[in-house]
């Protein structure tokens, strides 16, 4: 199972270095697949082949080689910096670290780690050959679909994009469908093996209850889950939904540029609540987290992070503080939520602030991808004040 005996994709190449060469977006289109194809074998190689002394080092060279560098961290942490539009970890997109005693710095560790062990753990599910097969012609499938309707006749000879905006959110409705149903079905049919793993000594440090448990399984299966079948689907899901949300797109964008220059009292936020540094942390979040990440889950992250940055942000400045413990001698400060009438002027302004492009499309495919489990709690809520802003 060497790299040459899988198969290199040949067909187009020559075209592409040809100035009078004219591509059908059809064969570009098949091009990319098949070499889509070829990068996704060769990376699994790594975790199918045998275990290797290099097989670190040849792990992130291919990192490398796809725009995906390793960087160390503090400890024996290290995240991955991933460069313009690639998926963005919360590491990279501002969100603020936590505070914590020793015992909740290990206990985060170990919850991290975790995660990461059970999103290695799913993709290995996904290299099975009956998963593979049944991923690989929904994507394919989807991907003809969208295309097709995409770019019809009327969306491509004409400026007025005639995608119906109904037919875009059932299409990909049936995406996260599928995207839900894998998820569910790995949820329900790994627990044991994921329980048992949060049962190893590496996790030790490891302080949480049941609840808490199922919803970090959750989350690192729907992350993961994604990464098999929505990042394939990325650029036809963004091209349908772009084209349905076009003019309302252009209508927000010149909105956005005339907000763009408001000062805080013009959004009607309270003189108490107005900050010295004009919530550029919030907007930060929001234009790295929401704006460039790349996968729904990761984006819905970004948006609660930064719905929490503002109640964060606006205790600090305001200087309000518990009183100290005598014993470690250290002040916390305190972080009072928000109420609604102030928390969402403050969250406009910072919206605006962001400068996120295609805000419309982007509301509704984080409206539309959202883990349903996750719609009742402080997901949907927060995801609502986006909606509104």
């Amino acid at each position: 199972n060497t790299i040459n005996e899988i198969p290199f994709p040949s067909l187009g190449w020559s075209l592409g270095f040809s100035s009078d060469a004219k591509e059908s977006s059809k064969t570009k289109e098949a091009r990319r697949a098949s070499l889509e194809i070829f990068l996704r074998r060769v990376f699994a190689g790594v975790y199918r082949g045998r275990l290797h002394p290099h097989l670190a080092e040849v792990a992130v060279h291919l990192q490398t080689f796809v725009g995906c560098d390793t960087v160390l961290g503090k400890g024996d942490d290290s995240s991955l910096s991933l460069s313009k539009q690639v998926a963005i970890s919360e590491s990279s997109y501002g969100k603020r670290t936590p505070q914590h005693k020793r015992g909740d710095l290990e206990d985060n560790n170990a919850r991290m780690h975790l995660k990461r062990s059970i999103m290695r753990y799913v993709y290995r599910l996904f290299l099975l050959p009956s998963v593979e097969e049944l991923v690989s012609r929904f994507v394919d499938a989807a991907r003809e679909k969208v295309m097709t309707e995409a770019m019809g006749p009327t969306t491509r000879q004409s400026h007025q994009f005639a995608v119906d905006k109904g037919e875009a959110t059932k299409d990909v409705e049936k995406i996260r469908d599928f995207i839900d149903g894998l998820q569910e079905l790995i949820l329900e049919g790994c627990r044991d093996d994921f329980i048992s793993m949060s049962h190893r000594r590496d996790f030790a440090a490891l302080v949480i209850q049941d609840d808490s448990l199922d919803d970090l399984f959750r989350e690192a299966v729907r992350e993961q889950t994604e990464l098999e079948v929505y990042v394939p689907l990325r650029s036809t899901i963004s091209k349908y939904l772009v084209y349905a949300w076009f003019n309302e797109d252009m209508e927000m964008k010149h909105k956005m540029k005339a907000l763009a220059d408001k000062p805080q009292s013009y959004f009607r936020i309270p003189k108490e609540h107005r900050s010295r540094s004009d919530f550029k942390s919030v907007s930060r979040i929001l234009k790295e987290g929401v704006g460039r990440s790349t996968l729904p889950c990761v984006k819905l992250r970004a948006v609660v992070d930064a719905a929490k940055e503002i109640s964060q942000l606006d205790s600090e400045e305001r200087s309000v503080f518990p009183d100290a413990s005598f014993f470690d001698a250290k002040v916390v400060t305190k972080v009072k939520t928000l109420g609604a009438d102030d928390f969402l002027p403050i969250f406009i302004f910072c919206f605006v602030q962001a400068k996120i492009e295609r805000p419309s499309a982007l509301c509704e495919l984080l409206s539309v991808m959202c883990d349903p489990g996750k719609m009742n709690g402080e997901t949907g809520y927060y995801l609502a004040s986006f909606h509104a802003a």
